[in-house]
């Protein structure tokens, strides 16, 4: 759609009444979130609606072919967006059937309801009529307006001020300011009789309506005059609309469309609660687009394929890599773009649904992204203590002593990898625990090393009691301390063996140990060393 000019008018509710919903695509009010305003046309038919919209708005309504004779030309209300004039917020213009004509015979319902509507989804009611109806009780209007003040007095169980701006067109020798004065009090008369004939206390009409009346020459006879009276016409009712009250382009048809069938199911209409249930359904499909397009979202599909191919990898080599993911960074970046958008696409509608389905996106994204951000994790934990127990091993085996500067370094860098795939928005970073936890698993690990150490220095009749000390601690000290022991006793042993005897095999080996103490120290090396290698 060019922006520069209205998109092309389309039918928003037809001449028998259905609501036609395909006029947000036709519009491209979906993905709209700006506020706009709206201003609709009403009046007598063949008085020229259409043709003072096109003129004030630049829009292409159907106008009457006066070659044809005087006849219907807007059947059924119709609707087109212009862009505001200074770039602003967008004006949604609503031109309607007009009234008292012969097609409908004596059936005034769809002129009342369609008056009703414009009333209420509209901030600027446009009433078009003619300078020497003014006075007159059919062609002036009154009877019809007469009908929605009942009705919306009724109906409306919110108060909300309209600008309702009186165009009377063919200007004829009658002042303003007198012309005005009938308005006004004709006005001021029936609203009175209104509230009188309904027993309500009465309200000043002027807590209702912003009463503006403009005069215009006569179209053909003085176009000239007329186009230039257009356009300062145009230049105060643009400002009256965008003074007042504004609703989300993107929910306007939500909102239209339960207004109408409330009106003509003659339902009360409680606009507070049509507008929060609008926000409610309008935020909701915005929430789920955001959380489907992320799905999809090239970088995110990438980052999962990158984790998912480096979890694969069973044994690690340094513990770099996890790094040059910058997981935390990335994640972060494109869970923020979507609640961003989210954000600038619901933030004219209502507080309390936009924080709702928020928070809603924001759940359905961490289902996405946790389980990934888990599996990475899980992984660099479990390689940084494998690539520390190997470290720690070469160690030994070549100094017989194990320091704690060793683990203190893989905490480190573990602490590095942590804080790199943590998401800050998201609230997933478990360094806390997981460094607690890794801390004491290499505590273990070390007091087992040094524990075998002692041990080995011990005569070889204390031995029993150490391993007997050894099983009530468990099986991972146990696999620990058989693999120390074999190096220790069987230089060069540890490499090929590897650290990760089974617990099984582990516990064969301290049967043999506990079982067989006359044994030599040699037949205590063949027994271990042969049951590792079975393992």
């Amino acid at each position: 759609m060019d922006m520069e000019r209205p998109s092309k008018p389309a039918l928003l509710i037809s001449r028998n009444g259905n609501f036609k919903t395909d006029i947000e695509q036709h519009l491209n009010l979906t993905t709209d979130s700006s506020k706009a305003a709206v201003v609709s046309i009403i009046g007598i038919q063949s008085t020229g609606k259409s043709t003072l919209s096109n003129c004030v708005f630049k829009t292409a309504f159907e106008v009457m072919d006066e070659n044809k004779g005087m006849a219907q030309t807007t059947k059924g209300i119709w609707m087109t967006k212009c862009p505001s004039p200074s770039g602003g917020s967008p004006i949604l213009v609503i031109d309607t059937e007009g009234s008292d004509g012969c097609e409908r015979e004596e059936d005034v319902t769809f002129e009342k309801q369609t008056a009703l509507f414009s009333l209420v989804v509209s901030n600027t009611v446009i009433m078009n009529m003619k300078c020497d109806n003014v006075n007159l009780h059919n062609g002036g209007g009154w009877s019809l307006l007469r009908t929605v003040f009942e009705v919306m007095i009724r109906k409306c169980k919110t108060r909300r001020k309209v600008n309702l701006v009186f165009v009377l067109r063919d200007k004829n020798g009658v002042p303003l300011h007198v012309l005005e004065k009938q308005l006004v009090d004709g006005l001021k008369k029936i609203w009175e009789e209104t509230f009188k004939r309904q027993a309500l206390p009465k309200a000043a009409l002027e807590k209702y309506f912003q009463i503006k009346v403009e005069t215009l020459p006569h179209y053909v006879h003085q176009e000239d005059a007329f186009r230039e009276e257009v356009g300062r016409l145009k230049d105060r009712i643009m400002h009256w609309t965008r003074s007042g009250e504004k609703i989300p382009a993107s929910g306007f048809v939500g909102l239209a469309q339960k207004i109408w069938c409330d009106i003509k199911q003659e339902k009360d209409l409680d606009l507070p609660q049509l507008r929060i249930m609008v926000s409610g359904v309008r935020c909701e499909e915005i929430a789920d687009e955001k959380y489907k397009s992320f799905r999809k979202d090239e970088s995110w599909t990438k980052i999962k394929e990158q984790v998912e191919e480096r979890t694969k990898i069973e044994k690690q080599v340094g513990v770099s890599p996890e790094l040059e993911l910058h997981f935390g960074k990335n994640v972060s970046k494109i869970w923020m773009k979507y609640l961003s958008k989210y954000d600038a696409d619901t933030q004219h509608y209502h507080q309390t649904k936009r924080d709702e389905y928020k928070r809603r996106l924001t759940d359905n994204l961490l289902k996405e992204i946790e389980p990934i951000y888990q599996s990475l994790v899980k992984h660099m934990y479990q390689a940084t203590l494998q690539m520390f127990t190997e470290a720690a091993l070469k160690e030994i085996e070549k100094t017989h002593a194990l320091s704690t500067l060793q683990a203190h370094n893989f905490i480190t860098k573990f602490k590095n990898q942590l804080k790199d795939a943590a998401i800050r928005p998201a609230n997933l970073d478990y360094k806390i625990k997981l460094v607690a936890e890794i801390k004491s698993e290499m505590d273990k690990s070390i007091r087992s090393f040094q524990a075998i150490i002692e041990m080995l220095k011990q005569p070889k009749k204390d031995r029993q009691k150490f391993w007997e000390k050894v099983v009530k601690i468990g099986a991972h000290t146990l696999n620990v301390a058989v693999s120390a022991t074999v190096m220790a006793l069987v230089p060069g042993i540890g490499t090929a063996v590897g650290v990760s005897p089974l617990s099984a095999s582990a516990l064969s080996i301290i049967s043999i140990l506990m079982g067989k103490n006359s044994e030599s120290s040699e037949g205590h090396v063949t027994a271990m060393t042969s049951t590792l290698k079975e393992a």
